[in-house]
């Protein structure tokens, strides 16, 4: 059982616990690595127990199993290969189930199954070490991991808080019958936006929501010059550049920027599109389609050097997805001073503040995404502007260590809570 105390000096022993981690690449991946190695730097013990994986979609095992990350130390585990059985499993049950009712409760362990990661190993892992820490932080809900991890921790009376990085718009990621649970019986569940809190509060999954999400650690974006990395990325200096960063899945939109470019580069020739990111079925299909584009750079999954290089290269981040807890990627073109395009969902609508640091369109319609980019095309001083205030907003309210502020002060006081119960 665990013992629910700190050292004199506040110092706490954590268990972080996520699906994927550095080097893997993901928002929510960059979260718990962020906020790890933040709590390291202020000498609490962090372990984080994770995936072998850096591919959500298999969850094959590629990287080491012990290593130490900037004074965080962390142990990946084997999970179950994700193929074409789980795939269908996971797309009979999302179909059939109702996520209202939360029934039948029999599919609940295909998607437990089919979303993976799905790790015998970890599960042994939390239960021997859990009573060990003084907190488990378990990262991304609907992943199999998650549900792993909070029955092991739960067994042994482990203090568990969690971070869901749910999607309002996609009940799959969080209104199954156990991923309720956990949001239920979680100690403290952050939300990354505020629309997420309150969308949190509304559904009545927990009542101990706390406002804790993503941010950026600014010693991962040093400065560097446009001209450079354009060079580098083979893009000319006097070009006006547009931006897709991001996995290639089609509730992204990269069809919608696609299809926005093309429609301006027939008037501007200066007009170039760098679509960085992992190829899924959908982009490969969609790449067939078009055929080749005059003005498109295309690159698949990229190092860190890399998604740098084509940050600061731009002259405005497009990312219309309709599927997102947070988008970090708009924090991450603010560290560089881009302007932004974001759709207008909750979560979005929520970080990005229309036509004061970026631009808001409406999910889905690819003529006001074309507007809204020929506004700046044609006024790169206005793109500069809005990039320059999404770099305030950044600096004021994203950055690590304020984001690790209230989750060290949260963590503090469920602990404290416990202990005087």
């Amino acid at each position: 059982m665990a013992k629910f105390s700190m050292d004199k000096s506040g110092l706490m022993r954590l268990l972080h616990i996520s699906h994927q981690y550095h080097p893997a690449i993901g928002g929510s991946e960059r979260y718990m690595t962020d906020l790890s190695e933040e709590l390291a730097r202020r000498g609490h013990a962090v372990d984080v127990y994770t995936i072998g994986s850096t591919d959500y979609h298999t969850w094959r095992t590629v990287l080491p199993p012990t290593e130490q990350i900037n004074q965080v130390n962390v142990q990946r585990f084997h999970s179950l290969a994700r193929g074409r059985l789980a795939w269908r499993l996971l797309t009979f049950a999302l179909a059939n189930y109702d996520f209202v009712h939360h029934s039948p409760r029999w599919l609940e362990p295909l998607i437990f199954y089919g979303n993976g990661p799905c790790s015998p190993a970890l599960f042994r892992a939390v239960l021997r070490a859990a009573s060990h820490y003084d907190l488990v932080h378990i990262n991304q809900l609907h992943y199999a991991h998650a549900y792993t991890a909070f029955v092991a921790a739960r067994l042994r009376k482990a203090l568990i808080v969690t971070t869901p990085h749910l999607h309002a718009e996609q009940p799959q990621t969080y209104a199954a019958g156990y991923m309720r649970q956990m949001l239920a019986q979680s100690e403290a569940v952050f939300a990354v936006t505020r629309a997420e809190q309150q969308f949190m509060r509304e559904e009545q999954l927990s009542d101990r929501v706390v406002l804790g999400g993503n941010s950026l650690d600014l010693r991962r974006f040093p400065p560097r010059t446009t001209d450079e990395a354009r060079s580098r990325l083979g893009l000319p200096p006097g070009a006006f550049v547009i931006l897709f960063l991001g996995r290639k899945t089609e509730y992204k939109g990269l069809d919608l920027v696609i299809q926005a470019f093309a429609t301006l580069r027939q008037q501007r020739k200066d007009l170039f599109l760098l679509a960085v990111g992992p190829e899924t079925e959908f982009s490969q299909h969609l790449w067939a389609t078009t055929g080749p584009l005059d003005g498109v750079v295309q690159h698949g999954a990229v190092s860190e050097e890399t998604r740098l290089d084509a940050l600061a290269a731009c002259d405005v981040l497009v990312l219309p997805s309709t599927g997102e807890a947070f988008g970090i990627v708009f924090l991450e073109a603010w560290a560089y001073g881009k302007a932004v395009i974001g759709a207008r969902i909750p979560s979005i609508a929520s970080l990005i503040d229309d036509e004061k640091n970026g631009y808001l369109v409406t999910p889905r319609q690819p003529y006001e995404l074309q507007h809204r980019l020929a506004l700046l095309i044609e006024n790169p001083i206005l793109a500069q502007t809005l990039g320059e205030c999404g770099r305030r907003k950044l600096h004021a309210r994203y950055t690590v260590q304020q984001i690790g502020d209230t989750i060290e002060a949260t963590y503090a006081r469920v602990i404290r809570r416990k202990a005087a119960q």
